[in-house]
């Protein structure tokens, strides 16, 4: 697995912050290659709401297997990635980073996929499609049991749109919903409603009355909400199901 900080050095970050600020308003678009960052040219119809490439100026770097990772910058963010963003990312299996910035200044980069080495399960920051609750749940199971989860490229506040990404998704990944007589077990989940018609938050019981889970409030990027382990009764008001990975994922 590739360590964050190989993709993430000086030079590279350096780079692509000033080519985002140049690209400003438009977004930026570019490659971390073996040898070095590369920039590319936008060619979007929309360059200020989407970052397109030709997919002939791309293969070069694949075929010799020098494409590291993808780059493309969010003019006036938001700081995480969009459902197309992660459906692209899945596409080119390789890891993902954009940096967020409004022209005169850039937040740091972030990088995503699963080629990269997962986070701490503990005291991670909130990011919406980077370390949410749904990936702090897939890192669990991962590290805990071998097993990697599908992702589900998703978009900030989906729970309002329409969808019902956990009770769809869990049942997709291999879960099952427990029967009203069955106790929740360690590595049994649990879906929660807060301020929602649907499940919009989840976790994962680590050992009899403690969770484990990433809760946020409004916004998809907060750094200063922390993943956390705490006692299951803080949340039984909101929990509404407990789902447990025993049958087979449906294709």
């Amino acid at each position: 697995m590739i360590k964050r900080e190989q993709l993430l050095f000086p030079d590279a970050v350096k780079a692509m912050q000033d080519h985002a600020k140049r690209a400003y308003p438009n977004e930026a678009v570019g490659l971390i290659t073996t040898r070095a960052y590369v920039p590319l040219k936008n060619t979007s119809d929309e360059p200020e709401f989407t970052a397109t490439v030709a997919s002939s100026v791309v293969a070069p770097y694949v075929m010799d297997g020098s494409l590291v990772a993808v780059f493309h910058s969010h003019p006036n963010g938001p700081n995480c990635p969009s459902e197309l963003d992660m459906r692209s990312q899945m596409g080119m299996e390789v890891p993902f980073i954009i940096v967020s910035t409004n022209g005169d200044a850039c937040l740091a980069p972030f990088a995503w996929g699963d080629q990269l080495e997962p986070f701490p399960l503990l005291e991670r920051g909130f990011q919406h499609g980077v370390t949410d609750c749904y990936e702090l749940i897939r890192d669990h199971r991962w590290l805990t049991y071998g097993e990697r989860l599908p992702q589900f490229p998703r978009n900030w506040n989906w729970w309002l749109n329409g969808q019902s990404l956990y009770i769809d998704g869990f049942q997709a990944a291999g879960y099952r919903l427990l029967e009203g007589d069955e106790t929740p077990q360690a590595g049994d989940g649990f879906l929660a409603c807060v301020k929602s018609r649907v499940p919009n938050h989840a976790g994962v019981l680590v050992e009899p009355g403690m969770i484990l889970h990433h809760a946020t409030a409004r916004d998809p990027y907060d750094p200063s909400r922390l993943a956390k382990r705490e006692p299951v009764h803080r949340w039984r008001d909101y929990i509404t199901h407990w789902v447990r990975r025993d049958v087979e994922p449906s294709s």
